[in-house]
């Protein structure tokens, strides 16, 4: 329990960590001090009361968005002028399941990020629902027909549905079809595995 800021800045800062684990420690807090105050955004201004459960899995997904960030961005290759890059993770906390991504131009600059719970029942339906999300940021930023957008996702599966379509289940023809109409505005797009 800490009384005031500075034991909080004191308890954060001084603990005895080093190196990677202190890093993924101050993200740990960084990220759960964006969701607490978002949190708390969302109750004063559009009364909305998030449960602990839920704060504390917006606090892991942002942390594992972060996280990812990094690490991507470390041995990441930059896409050729005028291209975008978006990475798309997900993850599972018990029976719940979100998905992020970070777009990043040529230079590596962040142009979107998101996260968020997601209701699909397995690891490659959330991946393909974080592709829709990610064609819906897109088109809200207007990035359109000015060059490549590359989509960088972790699962073999959904990589697998997306190069051919004879291989995709039935259960998802709705999900192929909402991100076929979203492609379709978008242009040139491409799709590979991610390390």
């Amino acid at each position: 329990m800490v009384s005031d800021f500075e034991e909080f800045d004191s308890l954060c800062f001084n603990v005895k960590l080093h190196g990677t684990s202190k890093s993924l420690w101050l993200i740990s807090i960084a990220t759960s001090c964006r969701s607490v105050w978002l949190a708390r955004n969302e109750m004063v201004f559009e009364r909305k009361v998030l449960s602990m459960d839920t704060l504390i899995f917006h606090s892991k997904m942002r942390a594992l968005l972060w996280v990812r960030f990094q690490s991507c961005y470390m041995g990441w290759h930059c896409p050729p002028h005028g291209w975008l890059n978006f990475n798309i993770s997900w993850m599972t906390i018990g029976e719940a399941m979100g998905y992020g991504g970070v777009l990043r131009d040529e230079e590596g600059n962040v142009r979107a990020l998101f996260s968020g719970p997601c209701d699909a029942i397995d690891v490659d339906s959330s991946e393909l629902r974080a592709i829709i999300t990610t064609l819906d940021v897109i088109i809200e930023i207007r990035w359109r027909g000015t060059g490549l957008i590359i989509f960088e996702i972790g699962s073999l599966v959904a990589y697998n549905w997306l190069l051919n379509k004879h291989k995709r289940p039935w259960l998802q023809q709705a999900t192929f079809v909402d991100m076929e109409r979203r492609l379709a505005y978008e242009g040139e797009v491409a799709f590979s595995k991610a390390e």
